[in-house]
């Protein structure tokens, strides 16, 4: 039995939430009743997300592409975490309730990603329409996750490895559950005290390059 990482792109990767600074950056007023109901738990991450692609114009694609790529800061020690994976040979799986359009363009830069799950966006009509690529399986008691990170890993974990996972918010609340080593900032790190989860906090990627040799001494 190993290990497989399980690591969240949005406030994670990313030192910002692309997805709440796209918002701000292109449909600022729009967006944010959205974003507040969002962050208030009154409406589901799937729900909310899907109402804020829906406000943006598909003709914005590559101006949004550009902006993620150019102005959203990629946390410290990223490539160097990833480097130390692929020498211990655990699988390392980016799992992001984002889209697929911004994501791989800034991934684009860094080697050593196993796979990405992630959500693709109908861009044939005049706005964005997001297609929820991971839904809940059976075993999740959500049913509304959007991407559905337990389910992934459940799909990926043939080995039953003891699960990494590193978050930062909303939509890694249940995975925190599923983790053997739990890594959080921001967010997931007072949830993970208020239900007395046993956790690393961390600022950079160094950290749990860091902690990660420790724990495999």
């Amino acid at each position: 039995m190993g290990f497989i990482i399980c690591c969240d792109f949005d406030g994670t990767v990313t030192t910002k939430d692309t997805i709440v600074s796209i918002m701000k950056r292109f449909v600022p007023d729009e967006s944010a009743p959205i974003i507040r109901q969002i962050l208030a738990d009154d409406i589901s991450v799937q729900e909310g997300v899907t109402r804020l692609f829906a406000l943006i114009p598909t003709a914005l694609k590559e101006d949004i592409i550009d902006y993620a790529v150019n102005e959203i800061p990629v946390r410290q020690g990223f490539q160097e975490l990833l480097d130390f994976a692929r020498a211990e040979d655990i699988p390392f799986y980016i799992v992001s309730g984002g889209m697929h359009f911004f994501i791989d363009p800034i991934l684009s830069r860094f080697r050593g990603v196993t796979e990405v799950f992630a959500n693709d966006v109908d861009m044939s009509g005049d706005y964005m329409a997001v297609n929820w690529s991971h839904p809940c399986d059976e075993a999740c008691d959500s049913q509304a996750c959007g991407t559905c990170k337990p389910s992934i890993l459940r799909a990926v974990n043939h080995e039953a490895s003891d699960v990494i996972v590193i978050g930062d918010s909303l939509t890694d609340r249940l995975a925190a559950h599923e983790a053997a080593l739990l890594f959080t900032t921001d967010k997931l790190t007072d949830y993970a005290e208020a239900h007395d989860l046993a956790f690393y906090p961390f600022e950079t990627f160094d950290d749990i390059t860091i902690q990660l040799k420790e724990v495999m001494k």
